[in-house]
């Protein structure tokens, strides 16, 4: 076995190949005590051990480094990129600052500082970083993009107007997609709802030769989820619910499902108020270790069922042990006997696994009405990938909404697990009566601080819908399709039976 640091190397990097993370964690740290190792060994420790769920380690590692090479930005660069997707903005903002002070003119880390300082609600300093990012380099459409969502977020809507139409006019190039999104919320907050619609096309055309490619295989994963799910009847998940006597119980858990812009996040605010809930915020765990290789990765949805339906006790306790280890990693804190709210709302299409691994769950599911959730989803600025193509348009938009709930309908038919949906429009108007009878599926008793969203937690909202929650409790969204009928009317035909079904099918 070669001592020598690129033998340390290969063995490691090896050892990642093959999935023992420990080895190669092991390996990476012999080579970083190695004289004059390079940074390289250091940041490539730092990403074994993050993948590994390590998070403070990884970010040991990476101040090592950046005490070691205090010209270099690139580890506290990544350590701000870490501390920003664990929704720790604060120390993600920390992060950037010290890589700022490292590299002052650089106008990029300027605006990613804008947007963690806007993220944190600190507007004043998020426009002031914004405009300075912009002076540097007035090519920088993030920069412009971020100074009008902060000018927006502040209610001046006219003046991120200017900046967005300014930049796009004297300085069009391939982020112009991200300013006509932000245009089109500007629009659409002062009831210029054509001027909206025109800016938000304008913005999926130019991404469309990105997105097709996505598109092409969301329908395909649209596919498989739905065939993996109607092959799920009572009795296959009973049987699964009962094997929950023979597993090792860790916390009590609830699935908040639902579908985008559903009110998810607003509902998950409340919750993460309650002394006796932690909740999750979209971690990803479930979909990156589980779903994607097992269920969307397999062959065929018969060759998952396979799998899924053999899984023995010693297996399901390996993989909930995956689960909690990494979502208490996540969390940065125990559970201490409260429920885990697993907030994710695309649960719904695979919720069929998850109530494998999980059996002993209790089931959240927001509901909406989905020409409202139709519209939101088609106006949120959200990362592309397959599960976010469909936003791509509107006839897409509505075939996804109308999966989430085909699917909901048939899981509230055949789930043994304890249920409850929660209607936005009566959260917003009857937020109490309404959380009160959730709380009474979780078993818990009412607490006055869900209505503040006072969440007692470090973590900031990851979503990008973290704006919208920061705002108090309005009712100005509910009907908000009505402003883009004529767009959205020719693509419900897949909505229009479900509409009826789940009381959506008047005009209210």
């Amino acid at each position: 076995m070669s001592t020598s640091t690129e033998g340390l190397l290969a063995q490691a990097r090896e050892a990642l190949k093959a999935g023992d993370f420990e080895a190669a964690i092991r390996f990476f740290r012999s080579a970083t005590e190695r004289p004059r190792a390079a940074s390289v060994v250091f940041l490539e420790l730092a990403d074994a051990l993050w993948a590994n769920f390590e998070f403070p380690a990884a970010l040991r590692t990476l101040e090592e480094l950046a005490q070691r090479e205090p010209a270099n930005p690139s580890p506290v660069l990544l350590a701000a990129r870490r501390m920003f997707q664990l929704g720790r903005f604060p120390e993600s903002a920390r992060f950037l600052s010290e890589a700022l002070a490292r590299v002052p003119a650089n106008d990029t880390l300027r605006q990613m500082l804008a947007e963690v300082r806007d993220r944190e609600g600190k507007l004043a300093e998020a426009e002031a970083l914004a405009r300075d990012a912009l002076n540097q380099n007035p090519h920088n459409a993030l920069a412009a993009r971020s100074l009008a969502h902060t000018l927006r977020r502040a209610e001046r809507c006219d003046e991120a107007e200017e900046v967005l139409s300014r930049q796009l006019r004297e300085h069009p190039g391939p982020d112009d997609w991200r300013l006509n999104y932000e245009l089109a919320a500007c629009l659409d907050r002062q009831a210029r709802y054509a001027g909206a619609m025109s800016a938000l096309q304008r913005a999926k055309a130019q991404l469309r030769p990105a997105a097709e490619p996505l598109l092409d295989q969301w329908r395909s994963r649209a596919q498989r989820r739905e065939e993996f799910a109607s092959a799920l009847d009572r009795e296959t998940l009973g049987r699964w619910q009962s094997m929950a006597g023979r597993l090792q119980p860790v916390t009590p858990v609830a699935i908040m499902a639902g579908h985008p812009r559903s009110g998810t996040t607003l509902l998950e605010q409340m919750l993460a108020a309650h002394p006796g809930v932690v909740s999750t915020d979209e971690t990803g765990v479930l979909r990156s270790q589980f779903i994607e290789p097992m269920v969307l990765g397999a062959e065929s949805a018969e060759a998952a069922l396979r799998e899924v339906k053999e899984f023995d006790a010693a297996q399901l306790e390996a993989g909930r042990a995956v689960y909690f280890r990494a979502t208490m990693a996540h969390l940065g804190e125990p559970t201490r006997g409260r429920w885990l709210v697993e907030k994710d709302p695309l649960a719904t299409q695979d919720l069929g696994f998850i109530l494998r691994l999980l059996p002993e769950s209790r089931v959240i599911f927001p509901l909406r009405d989905p020409r409202d959730v139709c519209v939101s989803f088609f106006f949120t600025l959200v990362p592309l990938n397959a599960d976010s193509a469909p936003a791509l348009g509107l006839a897409e938009t509505c075939a996804s909404a109308a999966l989430s709930l085909r699917l909901w309908r048939h899981w509230r038919r055949v789930l043994p697990q304890r249920w409850t949906e929660v209607r936005y429009e009566r959260l917003v108007r009857q937020p109490e009566r309404e959380l009160r009878s959730l709380l009474g599926m979780l078993e818990l008793e009412w607490e006055p601080a869900m209505l503040a969203r006072a969440a007692r937690r470090e973590r900031g909202v990851r979503s990008p819908t973290y704006a919208d929650v920061a705002q108090p409790l309005h009712s100005r969204a509910i009907g908000r399709w009505r402003h883009y009928a004529e767009w959205l009317e020719p693509h419900l035909g897949p909505l229009l039976e479900l509409l009826k079904e789940f009381d959506y099918g008047g005009d209210g």
